[in-house]
């Protein structure tokens, strides 16, 4: 004997697999157009993820426990210009973690487990900048470390070299 699937049912099957089908969908366009959208034309996103086993600050996503079977790079340096508007988004996949930039007077910025901060601040004076985690955070704490290179504005060198 055969059944045949009432409206009920199929409504529902097509529910399920419209929201299955539209979540990712509605997320990469979150991420790709409207975040971008919120800050100023030109402004310099970058993100940040602290991980606490090797004590790595790294450009990659790292989301979850990914960190297991993926080798992220260490950022190190990363360049900037002066008058750059920088936007800071903190991940933690892991533990909690405390995000400072001591020579620019931002922080200390509590970064919990699976969350993400935002920091926004302009590059004002050219100069190397160090980026650390100041809470003690695992046993290769000490490592996270990084530093923001400021190049001098092209304009600013022009008119100190007119001078």
């Amino acid at each position: 004997m055969t059944k045949k699937l009432n409206y009920t049912e199929l409504l529902g099957v097509l529910a399920v697999l419209l929201v299955l089908a539209g979540l990712p969908l509605m997320l990469w366009h979150w991420r790709t157009t409207a975040l971008p959208n919120r800050y100023l034309p030109g402004t310099k996103i970058i993100n940040l993820t602290a991980i606490a086993p090797g004590g790595i600050w790294t450009e990659e996503l790292v989301v979850g426990y990914g960190y297991w079977w993926k080798h992220p790079t260490r950022a190190r340096d990363i360049n900037l210009e002066q008058g750059d508007h920088v936007v800071l988004l903190l991940h933690s996949p892991d533990v909690q973690h405390s995000f400072s930039i001591p020579d620019l007077n931002i922080g200390p910025v509590e970064i919990h487990a699976g969350h993400t901060v935002e920091v926004e601040f302009i590059a004002e004076r050219a100069g190397e900048f160090p980026f650390l985690c100041i809470k003690i955070c695992g046993k290769d704490h000490g490592r996270l470390e990084g530093r923001f290179l400021v190049a001098a504005r092209q304009d600013a060198v022009e008119n100190s070299a007119a001078r």
